[in-house]
Parts: structure tokens; C-alpha cells; sequence
């Protein structure tokens, strides 16, 4: 696995204080109907000695930039590793809110696109025979 985007800011809909989301924290992509990508939080069982499964908290969604990146990779299932970089509080950041950063890290080769290659030498006039009388 290879880092696809390192660090991503999420629109976030949760606080993450309350919710208890912290740095290398587990999470889950989803593509939406509407193209867009939700962020799930992976957060530990309450039960006691860890017993049950993990929860999935909504946590925001991701920019239009780190969807157009991912998208080819979430419409056939790849396998992405997704884990909380950073949060940054409200009163250490420049816009006065709670910010929180993902990495996504899988295959380089499915992100990648099939480019159109354009055709170097195209037919012309030039270099087509001229016909002959009979062979209109």
C-alpha cells in the first residue's frame, strides 16, 4: 500500500471531542448517491474487556478534490486504508473551528485513469492517392 492522499480535511457533522475521535483512529470511506464521499469513525466496543464489534460513528464528508481522487477506486470496492491524521483543536486553528485530517493509503494503479491518447499522424489529403476517373 502506498499513500494516495495524505492528508485530507473532513466537513465534519460531529463534535470530535465529544465523540472521542483522536489521531490514528480507524475509519471507513462511503461513496453517497450523489457522488459524494462520507467518513465513518471506527470507534471500540463500551462493553467491557473489548468484547462486541466496533461502532461506526458519521464523521463529515471529504472535498470535492479528495472525491474526484478516490472516486475510481470506491466505485470498484478496492481496498483503502483510511486512519485519522490529525485534529486540531478550535483554539489552536486560523479559522477558529475544529478541523480533522485523514490518509488514505492503497493501490496507486487503481486510482489511475485510462488517458486518450491522441493519434499522432492522421489521414490528409496529402498523403491519400489520388483516384482515377474509373473509380468513382
Amino acid at each position: 500500500m502506498q499513500p494516495i492522499i495524505q492528508k485530507a480535511e473532513i466537513a465534519l457533522e460531529i463534535d470530535p471531542v465529544s465523540a472521542g475521535v483522536s489521531p490514528g483512529d480507524g475509519a471507513m470511506l462511503s461513496l453517497n448517491a450523489d457522488a459524494t464521499v462520507s467518513v465513518f469513525i471506527e470507534q471500540p466496543s463500551r462493553l467491557p474487556f473489548g468484547i462486541g464489534k466496533p461502532r461506526l460513528v458519521p464523521a463529515g464528508k471529504l472535498d470535492a478534490h479528495a472525491t474526484d481522487i478516490l472516486l475510481p477506486a470506491l466505485e470498484q470496492n478496492a481496498e483503502l486504508r483510511v486512519r485519522i491524521v490529525e485534529v486540531e483543536p478550535a483554539h489552536l486553528s486560523r479559522s477558529g473551528r475544529v478541523a480533522v485530517f485523514v490518509s488514505v493509503w492503497g493501490n496507486p494503479a487503481i486510482i489511475v485513469r485510462p488517458k486518450s491518447t491522441p493519434a499522432i499522424f492522421t489521414r490528409s489529403k496529402i498523403n491519400d492517392p489520388v483516384p482515377s476517373k474509373g473509380e468513382d
